[in-house]
């Protein structure tokens, strides 16, 4: 069963908002090469795609609550014990 806030993540017409970050120049031009490599339209589309995966990594280890025997996806890739 899919948790109801995990579906109101899949949905394509959420509400945004605009975020200011400061990054390091070497970090941006890092992000900019690996953009195009990765298929991206451009390094803000790769950043975005990174704080997603971390978000829902980090919510899969601290909130998901799985039924018993289960793993999270990132206990199966070793990113997180089981």
């Amino acid at each position: 069963m899919i948790p109801d806030k995990l579906k109101a993540r899949m949905t394509k017409d959420r509400e945004m908002t605009t975020v200011t970050l400061r990054v390091p120049v070497d970090v941006v031009n890092s992000l900019k090469t690996l953009a195009p490599l990765k298929g991206m339209s451009g390094y803000p589309a790769l950043l975005k795609a990174y704080v997603s995966e971390g978000l829902r990594r980090d919510e899969a280890a601290h909130l998901l609550v799985l039924p018993r025997g289960w793993r999270t996806p990132c206990a199966v890739e070793g990113l997180i014990p089981s």
